[in-house]
């Protein structure tokens, strides 16, 4: 049941980065088309077209992966609260490991993105709470770095591009192909 759930979430993940990816790169491609026709005609355009969007698909479904872990977590919250309803004590060391390996075989995609938890010195009746709120810190932060380097794959995927745009550089505008020809007709005389 765990590997068949975690699967099939794998693959809705990366579907769903698919999908996003290929809205931003249609989204970039229109705008770097309105930029400069020439942009677009390039093959450092294709080239870096192919590299951004493998490596958008993979930020995107991980980020996509991370909020989905956001939501299960919430439910691991009522889970805890069940668990440990009428118990009382402070947590111990290997008391957190195990009770993180509880919640992740219950919730595999929070063992994705959680490995390791210390929470040692809390009380019983809050570590529901106190677990659900370290889960979403972790997971917004991991949320938000997912979002910074797509952010940045993006930037520098189209520098790349306009730095080899063949652009006259004095007008901004691609180069007009000029074709010389002589108006007088030498052998008349």
């Amino acid at each position: 049941m765990t590997f068949i759930s975690l699967f099939t979430t794998t693959f809705t993940c990366i579907l769903n980065g698919i999908i996003v990816t290929a809205a931003i790169m249609a989204t970039l491609y229109f705008i770097l088309k309105s930029i400069s026709r020439n942009i677009v005609r390039t093959p450092i355009f294709f080239i870096t077209g192919i590299v951004t969007s493998l490596l958008l698909i993979v930020q995107i479904s991980l980020m996509i992966g991370a909020i989905q872990a956001k939501d299960a977590a919430d439910t691991a919250e009522i889970y805890l609260t069940q668990k440990f309803e009428n118990k009382s004590g402070r947590v111990g060391a290997n008391d957190s490991q195990q009770i993180l390996e509880s919640v992740t075989e219950t919730f595999p995609i929070i063992g994705v993105y959680i490995g390791v938890a210390d929470f040692t010195g809390n009380d019983v009746s809050n570590l529901a709470e106190v677990m659900h709120e370290s889960m979403i810190s972790f997971l917004n932060t991991y949320i938000w770095h997912r979002v910074g380097w797509t952010l940045a794959i993006i930037i520098i995927a189209c520098l790349i591009v306009m730095m080899f745009d063949k652009r006259s550089p004095s007008t901004g505008k691609a180069k007009p192909k000029v074709r010389m020809t002589s108006s007088k007709n030498y052998d008349d005389f």
